[in-house]
């Protein structure tokens, strides 16, 4: 069970420094993207910004903190509790690290378009888990930005089981990426986000799983061959200000960041469905190959028979599971 936060003495330095006048604040965010105009994270982070300058009449500023400047995306949510970080936009795997129920999100082939994914995300059952987990943590979620869906980008295509035997594929530090790939027959690698082009460049991974608009926006295609359609994984980016930062606003300022979220997380959603294809298209210009016939059915059924869902219903709760499942059907 995770313990109740505790205010640190840097978090109360924090609020001083935040601003002796309350109609005047600037508020620190950061992720781990580049900032291109091409990054899922940067867009969220620019969208919101600047719905936050207009609705606040520029009382309250954005100072985004882009390139992993604060740290990992585990290091930034760590920093947002102890008060060294204010916000931060990350992939939600991240957060299972913290509390285990949101892997409802990561599951394989679970949520197979944005409809159902949407669904999920805006939902009473997600809505409680988000009070609970700032109430919890000290780490609020403002709304849900996304990715869009997972691909394989390796040097090789990885289109089928046989495909993935022995091959080292970079995994974010989560359990249930690790049980999805070893499932797959893969050999999955836990390294930090920021590694992984230096570890391809380097041929210590054979390749990674991401977003191909995170490709895109890194150039991975400098050290990748191939994009292999597995779409093993819905990709939601969760936004996050501290707790104490927020209560140290003023309602109407709560107001303002929160409905600032909103309509960016709208608007952000949007552009990730609407870059999708030509996305891909720029990354055959630049010389990947693009797999698209993959045999998806088998891959899911090779997680199924590995128990992966049994394990999690378990881990995540059998009654907030069935009902986010019950979304689904």
């Amino acid at each position: 069970m995770m313990k109740k936060y505790v205010v640190s003495v840097l978090a109360a330095t924090m609020m001083c420094a935040m601003s002796a006048n309350a109609a005047s604040v600037t508020i620190q965010l950061g992720h781990a993207e580049a900032a291109s105009e091409d990054s899922v994270h940067h867009k969220m982070s620019t969208l919101f910004a600047q719905y936050v300058d207009e609705m606040s009449n520029g009382d309250i500023a954005i100072e985004i903190v882009p390139s992993g400047a604060l740290g990992g995306e585990r290091d930034m949510i760590e920093g947002i509790q102890i008060g060294t970080v204010e916000m931060a936009s990350t992939a939600n795997m991240v957060l299972s690290n913290f509390d285990t129920t949101f892997s409802i999100l990561d599951l394989p082939y679970v949520y197979t378009d944005y409809e159902t994914a949407y669904k999920v995300l805006d939902s009473e059952e997600m809505q409680g888990l988000i009070n609970k987990f700032a109430e919890e943590s000290g780490v609020r979620i403002l709304a849900y930005g996304q990715g869009g869906f997972r691909d394989v980008i390796s040097r090789k295509s990885c289109v089928d089981l046989a495909s993935f035997k022995g091959i080292k594929i970079r995994v974010p530090e989560s359990d249930i990426y690790l049980s999805t790939f070893a499932a797959l027959g893969a050999n999955p690698t836990p390294l930090a986000f920021t590694e992984v082009f230096t570890a391809l460049q380097q041929g210590t991974i054979d390749g990674f799983e991401i977003v191909p608009l995170v490709v895109l926006a890194n150039g991975y295609y400098e050290v990748c061959s191939n994009v292999s359609m597995t779409r093993h994984l819905y990709s939601p980016n969760p936004f996050m200000i501290s707790e104490t930062v927020f209560r140290s606003l003023t309602e109407e300022q709560q107001t303002i960041l929160q409905e600032a979220a909103d309509k960016a997380a709208a608007e952000q959603r949007a552009w990730v469905e609407e870059k999708e294809a030509d996305c891909l298209a720029q990354l055959a210009d630049k010389g990947m190959t693009i797999d698209e016939e993959v045999d998806v059915n088998a891959m899911s059924d090779a997680c199924a028979e590995a128990g992966i869902y049994e394990k999690y219903r378990d881990i995540i709760g059998a009654d907030f599971y069935d009902s986010v499942m019950a979304l689904i059907r």
